[in-house]
């Protein structure tokens, strides 16, 4: 056995080399792949984190977004007391508002109707207490920068009103003149 061992001394050593580096080689690459994943562990739990944060930071946003937008698109209805005005005369102001804005704006009034009670409107048919509605139909001369001056400014309001029946025609002398008929509704509430 001796001789066998003799012989074969290089392979044995060469055997013990490769076992010892292979052993060496499997501890070394274990312990690396426990720390990847306990590294790997803490990055997950730390992106979980940064994840809720973020979706709250998401949430705060768009209800700050919803809030934002509720108050700025929303139109008051305009209030005037219930014993200073007839219901006739709570539109004073809006008339003016309306008046102003025409004037503004660079168009010429060629005539206004006033309706008090306009029969399709859907406040006064839901007989709503203590909500008016009037209706003003305008028949107005300019240009289409004017006019479309006058469409932003109204939109700009604060107080609720619905513009209805928009009907534009060029002037025949002069195309460059747009004749509008328009309808615009206003709302009060007596408080």
């Amino acid at each position: 056995m001796n001789k066998l061992i003799k012989e074969n001394i290089l392979y044995i050593v060469i055997v013990i080399i490769v076992l010892f580096g292979g052993i060496y080689t499997m501890y070394h690459n274990g312990a690396m792949t426990v720390d990847t994943f306990s590294q790997m562990s803490a990055k997950q739990a730390e992106m979980q984190t940064k994840v809720q944060k973020l979706e709250q930071i998401k949430a705060k946003r768009v209800s700050g977004q919803k809030k934002k937008s509720t108050a700025q698109s929303g139109k008051v209805i305009y209030a005037v007391p219930i014993n200073q005005f007839s219901p006739a005369a709570s539109f004073g102001i809006m008339f003016e508002n309306v008046i102003t804005n025409i004037t503004n704006s660079g168009l010429k009034v060629r005539s206004i109707d006033y309706n008090y009670s306009p029969s399709d409107d859907k406040v006064l048919t839901a007989q709503v207490e203590g909500y008016n509605a009037c209706e003003l139909t305008f028949t107005t001369v300019g240009s289409y920068t004017q006019l479309q001056t006058f469409f932003k400014n109204i939109a700009k309001e604060k107080y609720l009103s619905s513009l209805y029946e928009v009907y534009i025609e060029p002037y025949d002398k002069d195309k460059s003149i747009l004749i509008a008929k328009f309808k615009i509704r206003l709302y009060t509430k007596s408080v």
